[in-house]
Formats: C-alpha cells, structure tokens, sequence
C-alpha cells in the first residue's frame, strides 16, 4: 500500500516527473517507527548465469501473485533466449517467478538463504533476487564482512553502518524497484547464509533499526576494510558533489596505521593489462603519481610510453588491475629493473568506516557510538523501528 501511494506521487496532473519530492516523502515513511512492521530489502545475487539449481521442499510458487503449477521439491532453472524456463517449462509475461520458504529455507545452487527467491531472465542470462527481512540481511552482512571474534563494538559498528547503507540505497532506487543492492564488494558483501555466526545476530539485535542520519535522511554509510591511518573524503573517492556528504572526511585514524603493502607488476604485464583495457596500447616505460587527494591517496598517475606520455587515474588503474591486486590507492610507485613496484598503506576506499579501525577502538574500550561518531562525525544514530 505504502508502494502504490508513492508511486502515485511519481507524475503530476502536467506529467512532470517528481522524483526529489517522491524521495523525501519515501524517506520521511520509511523512517517512521513502525514497531510491528519488519522492513524488507531485496538482494540481487545473481545476473548472467545460464542456469541454476534451486531447492524448495514445500515452498509455494508463484507469479503475478497467482500460484504456478510446478511439483518438484528440487527446481532447475534456465535462461533460454532472454525467456525463463522452470523444470522445462517456459514460464510466458517475463514477470518474476517467486519461491517462498517452506518449513526450511531455500538453497539455490547449495547456498541456504533467507526470506524467498524471485527470479526472472533476460538477453544475459538468469537475474536472481533474494528478498529477507532487514535485520536477516544486517547480520547476515556482518558475518561476511568481518570475523566473528572481533569485539562485539566493532560488529556493533559495522551492522548500524550496514542497515544505513541498505536503507539509503533503498531508497535511493525507489519502492518500484526489483532489487535494492547487490551482493558483492561494490555495494557490501553478502554471502547469504540463513543461518550466521552468533555474534553477528547478537550485533543486529543489540542495534535492531538504528541508522546513521544526517538532517532527516539515512547517511551514505560507506565503509572499507582499512584506510591506511587517514581516511578519503567521498568527493574523492567517488566524485561526489561537493558538501554532499559533510560527514565523510578525511582524519587520521591512529588505530590504523600499521597496514603496509608491496605490490610488484611488471611492465610488461603492466602493459597487457592496460592495453587489455582498451586505455594505453603503447608499451609502459615508466609510472610515477602525479597528482594526489588531500588524504595523499594517488589521483593521476603519469606514464611513459613508448609513443610518448600518458596520463591515468588512480581509480582506472585500480578497476584495470582489480582491487586484490592493488589494495588502496594510497601508494608510492616506482620503477625498479623493469618492475612497477607499488608500495601503499591500507585496504579499500578508505572512505567512511575502517573495519580495522573499528576492531582496534573496540579493544580499547571504545562503544559502538563512539566508533560510528569517529568515523561519520556529525551523524546521528536514529532507531527506524
């Protein structure tokens, strides 16, 4: 009901699209405390696969809300010319096929999950949604993103940031929407097991509907493994517009300075990788930073080339060598015998919460608020629900 009257907002008598005004009021609903009401977020986990393999002993299916007629306990799911075709059976209309839990949840390709799987195909292959509750999805987040024995400040710290992160992007992409977030490192992990570690459940309920604000709005709760003793601003980071996240700054973190790394490419590898990439086809002679962020992070790097100089972002070689291979753009590079040695500090963007950062305060005594209050200052921890 909530969905369709804000979807109503959408278009004016003119036809003017309303999608700042539909936002704030989608906020100011969604923020309400609502006591009763369990908050769902829906999680795209796969895209692209040609088939899979879903169990569902008991569950009722469904589309467009009616029950569809498929018998089996064990369902094989298949992607066929942009068409889904469930134990064979070409489903027709396109709209999402949903599989609810029975007594026991759903496994799709041996994965336990939570909550229920819609699932649907277009020209890439098969599109899998997983929907849950929130706060199945919170501490599901926490046991993928960090161990189960830290202290349980830091896990505390990270399950507020990671309900934030999922609200705002909840409603960022509107109530219309077939998923919210995805399910790997470029929005947060989630591993999907319906069953997580113990510590991470005590960390969502002990935290049950809090989100960071900043005026009446959910935060953009960024986080990272590590920020190498000094943390990104996001106009850095991800270009954001300037003065938009006024709580995402660039500090020292004294509880994480000791993350150092070397990272040894050759050049010749260096160069395939670019040229892979479509961005510096000539040979790489020679890399140096030439450019940095305020949090001394690698802007632009210079090279030479055999057909002469050319310039890269930090962020294009990183996406170009993968984030593994090159852990945070807070390095120094230079070239020795034929080799581009990296050398660097830290792990992720750097932006926002440092996961290690957060271990480190919480052995010292620090509380979860006061983690959060360090690392996205001027936030407020505001109960959802």
């Amino acid at each position: 009901m909530l969905a369709n009257a804000v979807e109503i907002l959408r278009v004016d008598r003119r036809g003017r699209n309303r999608r700042d005004q539909v936002r704030r009021i989608w906020t100011a609903l969604l923020l309400l405390p609502v006591a009763a009401q369990a908050e769902e977020i829906r999680i795209e986990i796969s895209r692209g696969k040609p088939s899979a393999q879903l169990a569902a002993p008991a569950g009722r299916v469904e589309q467009n809300g009616k029950p569809l007629a498929v018998a089996a306990r064990r369902h094989e799911l298949l992607a066929h010319a942009g068409s889904l075709r469930v134990d064979g059976k070409a489903i027709e209309g396109g709209a999402p096929v949903v599989f609810h839990p029975g007594p026991s949840p759903l496994r799709l390709d041996g994965k336990t999950l939570p909550g229920r799987i819609e699932v649907w195909a277009d020209a890439r292959g098969l599109v899998v949604v997983n929907a849950l509750d929130l706060e199945e999805y919170v501490a599901a987040v926490v046991a993928s993103e960090v161990p189960a024995g830290w202290p349980d400040a830091a896990l505390q710290a990270q399950a507020v940031a990671a309900r934030t992160f999922a609200v705002a992007q909840k409603i960022a992409q509107g109530p219309a929407a077939r998923a919210h977030l995805g399910s790997s490192v470029l929005d947060q992990v989630y591993a999907g097991a319906a069953h997580p570690a113990s510590s991470a459940l005590r960390a969502a309920r002990a935290t049950a509907g809090e989100v960071l604000t900043f005026g009446s709005a959910p935060i953009a709760a960024y986080f990272s493994a590590s920020c190498g003793g000094k943390g990104e601003t996001a106009e850095d980071a991800f270009n954001v517009p300037a003065g938009s996240t006024p709580y995402l700054v660039s500090q020292r973190d004294d509880a994480d300075e000791s993350r150092a790394w070397t990272v040894r490419r050759s050049l010749v590898d260096l160069s395939l990788a670019l040229r892979k990439a479509g961005r510096v086809l000539a040979p790489v002679t020679g890399i140096d930073v030439s450019a940095r962020t305020a949090s001394g992070r690698a802007r632009t790097l210079h090279l030479e080339t055999a057909a002469g100089e050319r310039t890269l972002t930090g962020v294009e070689l990183r996406q170009i060598l993968g984030y593994t291979a090159l852990p945070s753009l807070a390095f120094d590079v230079s070239v020795e015998r034929g080799v581009a040695v990296f050398r660097g500090r830290g792990n992720g963007h750097g932006v926002g919460l440092c996961q290690w950062g957060a271990r480190a305060r919480a052995v010292r005594g620090e509380s979860y608020r006061a983690i959060l209050a360090h690392y996205y200052p001027g936030a407020d921890i505001r109960k959802m629900y």
